[in-house]
């Protein structure tokens, strides 16, 4: 009984060393968080920058010294302690996991498991080297049989690059400009296009079909398809695509219909932001919403990304919500530009070439999508001196003068404007303080009727001309103060800011726990010149609202003005 218990001991101690070395290699994505909770951003020492590397490898010395020691040394005190120690460090990881990074378990458990098929591999490696000569096996033909027509069957399906090819991500209409650009994803690198009345819309680079991707954007004018109210994807593999011949596979089609943006009856959309993965959240959420022409989705729908899934998240969202049915309006958050696959996004979701900048117009309305890309300056010590962003806004700048110059929305009834981090909004650190007031007297030229922003997570409402600009907030006394101490800039149109986890104003829940995400709805009247917006949480219920940083409750619905942009008694 002794002899188990130890054997017990041995192995749980050795399981918890891997499983510690294993799970903090998989935590890369929340090292620099762990860099700056213990100091580095404060102080700027670069051991604390380095720190979790250094840890990184003191667990893999542990783990590896486990081997070692027990060779040499097989005493049952060294087992005790060994699995002690590894006790402690696994308390570590798990205090670490509930103070943050929790929030990122769908990105660190595809990383461990990554790491534990290395290990696999390594151990099977071991195997076959150390036991495998000493045990029956090697005298077995069947066995050899067996594993080499296994090993040539693979080999076979890995050199034709074989696959079934099938839809992965369902087809989403974004709006650009005048254009839908229709995105979907299929398993296999394959031809695709659109169809619609008759005529085909291919996904092509400067003439050819694509036929080495799997994440195919196809654009076509909006009138196109507004008329038709029915498109269809098609998508075929690319079996042999040689120099001057080829073969592809069977034509793989999926029809949807489309309901295009109406404002003969008014105008009705839902927007979201900051959801974070909470797909089915939100997605409840916008179930109670019977009708609506549009959605709008403000950024940070995903946390990271990091691959191509990752990539196409906002389409999953996307499609989760609208069936394909209707056109969706996209505008890039801080944490869309963080990952490996950040840098080709504009493949995956509506863009202007590879900006994330732009107009769109929907039958009488006008909009604008603007991008003002991470959240803090670009001498941030997170981005180790891989951010440029002055540059990029300084370009939105000159396309909203360039807008102001050829006033073409003065055409349209309604005038839209959606950007993740608010400009109306300055931090108490003030980042972008400069841009957002620059971009603030730009749109303050250009009547808008509602712009739409998130970030921060809370549902905050910016009333122009009810507090005075450029002068630290005050909260409002029936709000929980907390950290958003800064300014407001000089605006004179109505800004709401989407999305919150949780039921209430006031609720506060963890990402990785939420049940609810609100949205906003909002209903616009033109004949009465005045748009009705409300809060919705996942139980269908509208949200009671406070105005954060001034003593005003609006109640359920927010009502504006369109003429004067005062908010109405309700």
């Amino acid at each position: 009984m002794k002899n188990i218990v130890f054997k017990v001991i041995k192995y749980l101690g050795t399981v918890l060393a891997f499983f510690n070395l294993l799970m903090f290699f998989a935590m890369r994505p929340c090292w620099s968080g762990i860099s700056s909770t213990i100091g580095y951003g404060q102080n700027g020492k670069a051991i604390l920058y380095y720190l979790p590397i250094l840890i990184c490898i003191l667990f893999f010395l542990i783990a590896i010294s486990d081997i070692v020691l027990k060779k040499l040394f097989n005493k049952n005190w060294l087992h005790i302690t060994y699995l002690a120690v590894s006790f402690v460090f696994f308390v570590v990881i798990m205090v670490i996991i509930k103070l943050g990074a929790i929030d990122y378990m769908r990105f660190i458990w595809p990383k461990f498991f990554e790491a534990l098929g290395l290990l696999a591999i390594v151990l099977a490696l071991y195997c076959l080297v150390f036991i495998y000569p000493k045990s029956i096996l090697k005298d077995s033909k069947l066995y050899k049989y067996c594993l080499i027509g296994l090993a040539s069957l693979l080999m076979i399906l890995i050199a034709l690059n074989f696959s079934i090819n099938r839809i992965t991500y369902k087809p989403v209409v974004y709006a650009v400009e005048d254009k839908y650009q229709i995105i979907f994803s299929t398993n296999s690198e394959a031809t695709a296009w659109v169809e619609v009345d008759g005529v085909n819309y291919y996904d092509t680079y400067n003439g050819s079909t694509k036929k080495f991707s799997k994440i195919h954007k196809i654009e076509l004018p909006m009138a196109v398809l507004d008329a038709a109210k029915k498109y269809t994807v098609h998508t075929q593999r690319s079996i042999y695509c040689g120099p001057f011949g080829g073969f592809l596979g069977k034509d793989i089609s999926l029809t949807s219909n489309f309901k295009p943006v109406d404002t003969s009856d008014g105008i009705q959309y839902l927007s979201f932001s900051d959801i974070h993965m909470n797909v089915r959240q939100a997605a409840k959420t916008a179930s109670f919403i019977e009708k609506y022409d549009f959605l709008v989705l403000a950024g940070d729908i995903i946390s990271d990304v990091e691959t191509f899934d990752d990539a196409n998240f906002n389409n999953l969202v996307a499609y989760t919500i609208t069936n394909g049915e209707i056109p969706v309006v996209y505008a890039r958050g801080n944490h869309d530009v963080k990952g490996r696959y950040a840098e080709v996004l504009h493949k995956f979701v509506g863009a202007k070439g590879e900006d994330f900048y732009y107009n769109f117009y929907f039958d009488d309305i006008y909009g604008i999508v603007l991008d003002i890309g991470e959240d803090h300056d670009d001498d941030w010590w997170e981005y180790y001196g891989t951010s440029h962003y002055d540059e990029y806004r300084d370009k939105q700048v000159a396309f909203l003068e360039e807008e102001i110059a050829k006033h073409e929305y003065d055409h349209f009834a309604y005038h839209l404007a959606v950007c993740h981090i608010p400009p109306v909004f300055v931090n108490y650190r003030h980042n972008h303080e400069d841009i957002k007031a620059r971009l603030t007297n730009l749109l303050n030229q250009m009547d808008i009727d509602m712009f739409l922003c998130g970030h921060q997570h809370e549902i905050m409402i910016f009333e122009p001309g009810l507090i005075t600009p450029n002068t630290k907030l005050n909260y409002n006394p029936n709000f929980k103060s907390g950290t958003y101490n800064g300014y407001l800039t000089d605006f004179n149109f109505p800004c709401l800011m989407i999305s919150k986890q949780g039921f209430t104003f006031s609720d506060d829940q963890p990402l990785s726990k939420t049940k609810s995400h609100i949205g906003l709805f909002i209903d616009v009247d033109l004949t009465n010149k005045k748009e009705t917006c409300r809060y919705i949480n996942g139980k269908g219920e509208d949200v009671n609202v406070m105005n954060m940083f001034y003593d005003k409750n609006y109640g359920t619905k927010i009502v504006i003005d369109l003429d004067t942009k005062e908010f109405m008694p309700n």
